[in-house]
């Protein structure tokens, strides 16, 4: 497939749709598993690695969203996106015929340039939408349309964006005006407060609209502004359509779509909701500042290769994890032999072999891992990944399938039959292989980040005992615990 970005409404995947869809518009295929088996599940992501025209992914749970690349000159989007949504259900098993069943739903949409001045993140926004909604009324589930963002999703995939802050956290109070306030009471609102930006209008708990004190004084100070809107309700005035945002959403997220509407709008405050009803607001000074913030301190500790975060940041993440009492996984990923690459094949290729395989770690974790998954670079070959998934296993398999289906390339066709350990003795191997040391932790158990890096340890010895790419996994258990000290 080339390189696959994953994550939505991420800069970078508007920059490659908008690239594309110039071309005659971009597909979108959305997919979802229910009750799917492990092998629907590696059908799905054999499917995906070897379909061509998909340029852009995401994964959340047993959802999936694929972006397909129309060729210019090409078969109509369209044909396209049945043809392919044909092929995908007769792959895993499925005839096309078949709609009842009950593992598997598609919904197909397109984007396509349009000359109204609707933001690109709006129309992405918009098809994501369609196809998710015809494969949900297939399913006969009618739940919000909200449930794509939910679980406060990272915008550009595990181990990029280093947390997903919800924006709730910049809620700060504002004004709420009913709808059947009158313009010249929103007006004095702002007059005797000169700090007031602007205020919400609301029908009951729910925001309908937005009023900004800058507009609101611009527009009656027209000509005929006093006597046609003073006296007037405030939803003759206000924005109908202000951008409104749910608590939990990932603050990056809200970011994108605020710097994405018209520039009319760009320094229009944010309005937050939770479960629908009013609050608060951000300011765009103050979603900035954070964003800034953040990407400050991911700077300081990203590793300068793999631009994966390292040190301190995955200690952070996984003392999260642990207090918040959910059920996780902890993946240690080492390379065998690496050592022996780098001094037959030079430092460079050695830092590309690092980058493929960061990159390896995010696209299987993108396909087969659970929303906010991170991903660290701890140095050299080492890397962790800290996952929610209830099948691990199912994903390291895939991701040593795609491993071993990639390094071969990077010996530039010499054969290699066996290679040098770091002791200096010669081993019979086909080249750099993967190492994988999985802990499951059930969120009850007492334990610290020491206690995975410790158990890593004796596991990875025991994986690297066995000659290729292999995972050893185990359970923490009290008994685990009390073989390296801990009890």
């Amino acid at each position: 497939m080339g390189e696959i970005g994953f994550g939505l409404l991420d800069r970078e995947m508007v920059r490659r749709i908008t690239e594309r869809w110039h071309q005659g518009g971009v597909g979108v295929l959305y997919v979802q598993l229910q009750d799917a088996t492990e092998t629907i599940v590696h059908s799905l992501g054999d499917w995906a690695q070897e379909e061509k025209r998909i340029f852009w992914h995401c994964r959340m749970n047993r959802e999936y969203f694929f972006f397909l690349n129309r060729k210019l000159g090409g078969e109509r989007l369209e044909d396209l996106l049945n043809s392919t949504a044909q092929e995908l259900r007769k792959r895993i098993g499925c005839d096309d015929s078949d709609r009842s069943v009950s593992s598997l739903y598609i919904g197909i949409s397109k984007i396509v340039p349009t000359h109204t001045g609707r933001s690109a993140e709006t129309l992405i926004y918009n098809a994501v939408k369609e196809a998710w909604g015809e494969a949900r009324s297939m399913s006969g589930q009618t739940d919000s349309i909200a449930a794509p963002w939910r679980d406060g999703m990272s915008l550009k995939g595990p181990g990029v964006e280093y947390y997903a802050s919800q924006i709730g956290e910049l809620a700060t109070l504002i004004p709420v005006l009913p709808l059947h306030t009158r313009v010249a009471d929103a007006a004095r609102l702002f007059e005797n407060d000169p700090t007031v930006l602007g205020a919400v209008v609301v029908d009951g708990t729910r925001p309908v609209g937005l009023i900004m004190k800058e507009k609101l004084h611009q527009l009656l100070a027209g000509q005929f502004g006093l006597p046609l809107y003073w006296n007037r309700s405030v939803e003759k005035v206000m924005d109908a359509d202000p951008l409104i945002v749910e608590y939990s959403m990932p603050v990056e997220q809200v970011s994108t779509l605020a710097m994405s509407r018209h520039f009319t709008k760009l320094y229009d405050v944010v309005t937050i909701t939770r479960n629908g009803e009013m609050a608060g607001a951000a300011t765009i000074r103050s979603i900035l500042e954070y964003i800034t913030k953040l990407r400050t301190e991911a700077a300081m500790t990203a590793n300068p290769i793999t631009g994966l975060p390292g040190g301190q940041r995955i200690q952070q993440e996984i003392t999260r994890r642990i207090e918040a009492g959910k059920p996780f996984s902890v993946i240690y990923a080492d390379l065998d032999y690496f050592k022996w690459f780098n001094d037959c094949f030079g430092f460079r290729k050695g830092d590309e072999l690092i980058r493929y395989t960061a990159d390896s770690l995010q696209q299987v974790v993108a396909l087969l891992g659970s929303p906010g998954d991170f991903i660290g670079h701890i140095g050299g070959d080492d890397y962790i990944m800290v996952t929610e998934t209830e099948d691990p296993e199912a994903l390291c398999s895939h991701l040593i399938w795609r491993f071993d289906g990639g390094v071969q390339a990077f010996y530039g066709g010499k054969e290699v039959s066996c290679v040098v350990d770091r002791s200096g003795n010669s081993i019979e191997c086909d080249g750099v292989t993967l190492s994988l040391s999985v802990m499951q932790w059930d969120g009850s158990l007492p334990v610290t980040p020491e206690t995975f890096s410790e158990l890593s340890a004796r596991l990875k010895k025991q994986a690297k005992r066995t000659r290729g790419s292999v995972y050893v996994m185990e359970k923490i258990s009290d008994n685990s615990m009390e073989l390296n000290g801990h009890v």
